[in-house]
């Protein structure tokens, strides 16, 4: 390989257990082979640049069953929650973890027994952005006076919260201006998934990278953090 390509993402695919699964290379100026498989299922592995391809994908094979798992959960949850909001009269829709059916037409109230009611098709898509933006901020606020307790040994001030989709991340700390964002697509969750990432992003405020001490931290004060974000994965 020249050295023009390195650091250039490269789209490979291999044939692991049975099964011919793509995946993007890219070589770095890194120490060991890090495999990542993205929310949508992408697998992205990065290596060294002695690292040959054959050995990358020797990786690759003595990782398959992760490969796999890791794609099939990602199917999984875009069966569920799809990455574009569903806008059709009958789809189904999940507010904190509880699935309705999508309705159309004037109601007073917007949430009923098994059906989430918008006004129509037309304007679905930014409606249910709105109530997801909606919730996401009434139950956010609900709990962070809970979450600021539990650092008030360490964390000086209050943080501002801002709340927008987002695609990649689950929520964001501008540790400068102490802004935390929240991705309002948590309100599709339970709500404890909710305020598992409001605790990893108080952290923050106090250990800015995630090293191991950020995890200690956030581990002490939120026991429960791996087990309420599972459903993020």
């Amino acid at each position: 390989m020249s050295p023009k390509q390195y650091g250039k993402p490269q789209q490979k695919t291999v044939s692991l257990l049975g099964e011919r699964v793509s995946y993007t290379l890219t070589r770095k100026a890194v120490k060991n082979l890090n495999l990542r498989i993205s929310r949508e299922g992408k697998v992205n592995l990065s290596i060294p640049r002695w690292v040959s391809q054959a050995q990358a994908e020797a990786f690759l094979q003595a990782k398959a069953e992760f490969v796999l798992a890791g794609q099939a959960r990602a199917a999984q949850r875009q069966e569920s929650h799809p990455l574009e909001l569903p806008t059709r009269e009958g789809n189904r829709v999940f507010l904190w973890g509880r699935p309705y059916v999508l309705r159309f037409g004037e109601r007073a109230e917007i949430v009923s027994e098994e059906s989430l009611w918008l006004k129509g098709p037309e304007s679905a898509e930014k409606a249910l952005q709105e109530l997801y933006r909606l919730q996401c901020r009434v139950k956010a606020e609900e709990y962070l006076p809970e979450v600021l307790e539990d650092f008030a040994d360490a964390l000086p001030g209050l943080p501002t919260l801002r709340y927008r989709r987002m695609t990649s991340r689950w929520g964001s700390c501008n540790t400068k201006s102490r802004q935390i964002t929240l991705n309002t697509r948590l309100a599709e969750y339970p709500p404890t998934a909710l305020l598992a990432v409001l605790y990893h992003e108080v952290t923050h405020l106090l250990c800015p990278d995630h090293s191991q001490a950020f995890y200690r931290q956030l581990l002490l004060r939120c026991p429960r953090y791996r087990e309420w974000t599972e459903v993020l994965k």
